[in-house]
């Protein structure tokens, strides 16, 4: 099979540390043909002078499109989450209205919504609506609507995820699964591989210790601690299968939020990526012609 470097999307949590063009180096090299960004990191390129249009000449150079635009919490009736520092409020809450501005003019295809206010402070009714409204401003835009659970607020996991998904029912729209939120949420195979295929938008493979450390917060192991696929102890291989069981390998690739990784050079996340990441794939059986190297 052919490897399409578009099903491919290389989360920019992996590389967050890195320049704007050394990310793109970065997938290029390990042949991803997208890459997620953030509203707050291309606003502040911008506001530091490199403009939307030296961005987008940048990606179109190393043949990398910036299609994914992640995330936007304003969309719930109440965004703000208890358990992060202050420091962090300014990304987790970036205006909706400015996201949909750099959004259109960054040509991106596709969007998450997260939801980062305490469990049980918003109900499934009031969500459901909620994103039934935001996927309808984004189709506007001819964007397509994601939404990602995360085990430590209020959208906590995949049945509740799906619950929304399934009862806005709205063209596109789909769940954002990541491995670690499914592992340290309700992991549920068996809910998993009831799920229509299509309703799963984008994966985010990763790996982590079997359980929390006791010195570890949730917030800090999400965003620090993460591994590669096969240097922790989560069902990596069997996830994946279910997955592509299911049809719901699309957007596919690590997100490795890790202080590890961001002390590493872009080289040296290539090399890494290149290692683990075909490992995992085939592991499953699901290599489907990705290359690890550019073309």
């Amino acid at each position: 099979m052919t490897h399409d470097r578009n099903n491919y999307l290389l989360w920019q949590g992996t590389i967050r540390e890195l320049p704007l063009a050394e990310q793109l180096r970065v997938a290029r090299e390990t042949g991803f043909g997208k890459i997620s960004v953030t509203p707050f990191h291309l606003d502040m390129w911008m506001n530091e002078g490199t403009s939307a249009a030296d961005m987008k000449a940048m990606a179109a150079d190393h043949d990398v499109k910036l299609s994914h635009l992640d995330p936007l919490t304003r969309w719930a009736p109440k965004w703000k989450p208890d358990n992060v520092a202050d420091e962090f409020l300014p990304f987790l809450g970036f205006e909706t209205d400015r996201f949909f501005e750099i959004a259109e003019e960054f040509e991106c295809e596709s969007m998450s919504t997260i939801c980062c206010f305490p469990a049980g402070t918003v109900n499934r009714q009031q969500l459901t609506d909620a994103f039934a409204e935001i996927c309808d401003r984004a189709a506007e835009r001819g964007i397509v609507c994601h939404l990602e659970f995360i085990p430590f607020w209020g959208l906590f996991d995949l049945n509740m995820a799906w619950q929304v998904i399934r009862d806005t029912d709205k063209p596109g729209a789909g769940i954002v699964f990541d491995y670690w939120h499914f592992m340290r949420g309700n992991p549920d195979l068996e809910l998993l591989a009831s799920i229509p295929g299509d309703r799963i938008a984008s994966v985010q493979l990763a790996d982590a210790t079997a359980t929390y450390p006791e010195d570890r917060s949730p917030v800090d192991d999400c965003l620090n601690w993460r591994v590669p696929c096969g240097e922790g102890d989560f069902p990596v291989t069997e996830i994946t299968k279910t997955i592509a069981d299911i049809g719901g390998l699309r957007n596919v690739g690590p997100e490795i939020f890790s202080a590890k990784f961001d002390a590493m050079t872009a080289d040296e996340i290539i090399e890494s990526i290149r290692d683990f990441f075909p490992k995992a794939l085939d592991a499953a059986g699901v290599r489907n012609g990705y290359m690890p190297k550019a073309a």
